[in-house]
């Protein structure tokens, strides 16, 4: 296994179209990372130009010790999963597993005893004999992993490969390449624009947004400690709320804006003192807003998403509108008055200009 190192990569295509912007990522040995974001951010760029499937227009590229910005794809010991599972029709399971081994000549009675124990991990030993066709999509996409662990390469490259499963199959197989992970201890990177797949299978995830590298941390410290407010955003679901506002001092430090008056206590208090009349956007998590009979926001509920577990609770202050996610069946209609607290320590402010945390 290896760490792979990206040093002031870029990548820039014609008409000077900068997709991947100076960016510097160490992925350790033996770790699983994602790199997450929206369409068009440069992350399957990224994984492209270090699988050797994309030149790189500046910067290094290090698999192990070793600068692989001129070696062939071939030669840099990666396996990469695509999307779309880029399996051979006419060929059996066995046939596909096999096919790249035979390419490097390898032994017949090797190519059988890898085959054989990638199909014993990925429970396909009862499928060797069986054509693409007749198998399903999960099915398929355990094939093209397979393909990939009897190369026992250095490092699996993943670009989105959920992305054409339903969506019980993508949960089944978020927890296969998991534990696949753990039983293989090697390298993984995985591409996904899916939030709930990074945060659920990353060791550490890569937040990319518009070319440049956001925040790389672990799921949950991207999760309570966001840099800005894109990961902020994007990171949870539903989204984190933003609300434009200032803090003033009133016999105490709070939080106001349009038909709202909030107390910021515990350490935001003393990490937001310096900001008193300044403006500046407050963040909630819709999960930080709780039902309180004392609460010091009141709203005017617009619609409600019953979940079973849980509900959705879309709310309205004026011009001010913010979503609520509760896991108690409130009694409640469109057009019902709520009264909403926030948790203590659990909200976040935004400086407006650069979308910086303050905090």
């Amino acid at each position: 296994m290896a760490r792979v190192l990206l040093e002031k990569v870029n990548k820039v295509y014609e008409g000077n179209v900068h997709v991947v912007k100076d960016n510097d990522l160490e992925i350790k040995d033996k770790e699983f990372m994602v790199l997450v974001g929206p369409s068009g951010c440069g992350k399957s760029t990224t994984l492209r130009m270090i699988a050797g499937l994309e030149e790189i227009t500046s910067g290094k590229i290090y698999i192990g010790d070793r600068v692989v910005n001129n070696v062939q794809p071939k030669d840099r010991d990666i396996a990469m999963v695509f999307q779309n599972y880029a399996l051979y029709p006419h060929m059996t399971v066995y046939d596909n597993l096999a096919y790249g081994l035979k390419l490097r000549k390898f032994p017949k009675d090797e190519i059988k005893q890898r085959v054989d124990e990638a199909a014993e991990i990925l429970g396909l030993s009862d499928l060797l004999e069986r054509k693409p066709k007749a198998l399903s999509g999960g099915q398929r996409q355990r094939v093209a992993v397979g393909r990939a662990i009897v190369r026992y390469p250095k490092v699996f490259l993943f670009d989105e490969p959920l992305s054409n499963l339903d969506a019980k199959l993508r949960v089944q197989m978020r927890a296969e390449i998991s534990k696949l992970h753990k039983r293989l201890d090697t390298t993984i990177i995985y591409v996904t624009h899916d939030q709930v797949e990074a945060m659920t299978m990353g060791d550490r995830i890569c937040v990319l947004h518009d070319g440049f590298i956001q925040q790389v941390d672990t799921p949950l410290n991207l999760y309570d400690h966001p840099v800005n407010m894109f990961v902020a955003g994007f990171i949870g679901s539903p989204a984190m709320n933003f609300i434009p506002g200032e803090l003033i001092d009133d016999d105490g430090i709070f939080f106001q804006a349009s038909g709202m008056k909030i107390p910021v206590t515990g350490k935001q208090k003393e990490m937001t003192k310096d900001y008193v009349g300044k403006k500046l956007i407050f963040g909630i998590r819709p999960e930080n807003l709780i039902h309180a009979e004392k609460g010091h926001i009141v709203a005017t509920v617009e619609v409600i998403e019953p979940m079973g577990n849980e509900i959705i609770i879309f709310c309205a202050i004026k011009d001010i509108r913010f979503i609520v996610r509760m896991e108690t069946r409130l009694p409640l209609e469109p057009g019902d008055i709520v009264k909403l607290a926030v948790k203590e320590n659990y909200f976040h402010f935004f400086d407006p200009e650069t979308e910086k945390s303050l905090v």
